[in-house]
């Protein structure tokens, strides 16, 4: 979305300087950057380490149904910086865990990273 809003904003300074600029071609940039919603994306890592792989997620994507769908068995990303590199932001790091999960080998969901972008 970012790179559609950059585009319409060069495409207007060319035709500020042309003369040609008009009240619809403002609008459009205006209805563009109020279009604008917010993915969000929880990704739990086995280690507070970006590079670690993952060992679950979820998506949370305004742009789609919210019919239950099962999520595939495929991670999107291999690494939370596979997924910064992607133009993800980290909007939470992992907080300290909160339950002992010494019976089974599922610590790792205590580190949870929340991740958001904007489309």
């Amino acid at each position: 979305m970012k790179s559609a809003i950059k585009e319409w904003l060069d495409n207007c300074i060319e035709k500020l300087d042309a003369g040609e600029l008009t009240v619809e071609d403002l609008a459009a940039v205006e209805a563009a950057l109020n279009s604008e919603k917010q993915s969000v994306l929880y990704l739990y890592s086995k280690s507070t380490n970006l590079r670690s792989p993952l060992g679950a997620w979820a998506l949370y994507d305004p742009t789609e149904s919210d019919e239950p769908a099962l999520p595939s068995q495929d991670p999107p990303y291999g690494s939370v910086l596979e997924a910064v590199r992607d133009g993800w932001r980290i909007v939470q790091f992992p907080r300290p865990e909160l339950h002992n999960f010494s019976e089974v080998e599922n610590a790792y969901l205590s580190f949870e990273f929340i991740l958001e972008k904007i489309v």
